[in-house]
């Protein structure tokens, strides 16, 4: 095998490894031994794969209002087993969410529960 066929299965393995890289590691950036809640207005609702994101101004404990990431789980989980659908959350909606905060202490929550203005409640993660 000459040296530019080396180099290009090199290059190719590389590529289709460093993806594999990334791995998924589930609930590890979370405080899982404390679930806060908290109340806000949506300000985006994203409903893509892997995960889908609520994104929602909520205030913390102390009265500090944040713009907050809060990851779900996969569209196919959600909608099979958790009754949610692309419309499920609205800009605009006043919601109350519990969840899992992120360890390193930015506004980012895995989200266990969302409460919907219309009383409903729905699992972040089924």
């Amino acid at each position: 095998m000459n040296r530019k066929a080396r180099v290009g299965l090199v290059a190719a393995g590389v590529l289709l490894v460093v993806p594999a890289l990334w791995a998924h590691h589930g609930l590890a950036a979370f405080d899982t031994t404390h679930t806060v809640k908290m109340q806000g207005t949506v300000t985006e609702f994203q409903w893509i794969n892997p995960h889908a994101y609520i994104y929602a101004d909520l205030k913390d404990e102390n009265g500090k209002v944040a713009n907050w990431k809060l990851e779900m789980g996969s569209l196919g989980m959600l909608t099979r087993f958790g009754g949610w659908s692309s419309t499920a959350v609205k800009r605009g909606d006043q919601v109350t969410v519990q969840g899992f905060r992120a360890k390193d202490g930015s506004p980012y929550m895995s989200l266990g529960k969302i409460i919907l203005p219309d009383g409903r409640t729905l699992l972040g993660a089924p």
